[in-house]
């Protein structure tokens, strides 16, 4: 029969939850750090961004080097436009991840540029306008819970555990 390990000291928690909330603490602050970047971009779009019809000059499926996803079709897009703002040519790079996004060269399309921060530009789509920032947001608030969870592990199980009967010492499961 194999020998089962040792548990840990009675009313303390195994330093490995205490490592794992560490790590998913961290990751809850570097996605919410990422999702508040990604904030002040829709900001800009939202207050200063102008709407502008563009054309699609390239359109580039970038090579995934030794890498194969288990769907079909590319896993990125990456589409440039060409614009024009105030008699001045402005390029606008919009790569999309997952999506079912199928612009050929020559199409027009609408696009949100932002003259004083060109970088936070985009194609005029809601999820590429609000689906990253959405997803940063969502899996860093669900890393901090996690984080919060293991933490309190104790409590926790204590909740959740209470009133099953429990196996004697001696019990294999």
């Amino acid at each position: 029969m194999p020998s089962r390990p040792a548990p840990a000291a009675a009313g303390r928690p195994h330093a490995a939850h205490y490592i794992a909330s560490g790590v998913a603490a961290v990751c809850c602050v570097v996605l919410l750090g990422l999702a508040a970047r990604e904030a002040r971009g829709v900001l800009a779009r939202r207050t200063e961004g102008v709407a502008l019809i563009g054309t699609v000059t390239q359109r580039r499926v970038p090579s995934a080097a030794g890498k194969r996803s288990a769907k079909a079709g590319p896993s990125s897009i990456e589409y440039t436009v060409a614009a024009s703002y105030q008699g001045r040519a402005v390029q606008v790079v919009n790569r999309f991840r997952h999506s079912s996004a199928a612009y050929r060269v020559g199409e027009n399309v609408p696009i949100i540029y932002v003259p004083n921060q060109p970088e936070h530009s985009r194609l005029a789509t809601t999820t590429e306008q609000y689906g990253q920032l959405l997803q940063l947001t969502g899996f860093g608030l669900l890393s901090g819970f996690a984080a919060g969870l293991l933490w309190l592990r104790k409590r926790t199980a204590e909740a959740l555990f209470r009133g099953r009967p429990q196996l004697p010492p001696d019990a294999t499961p």
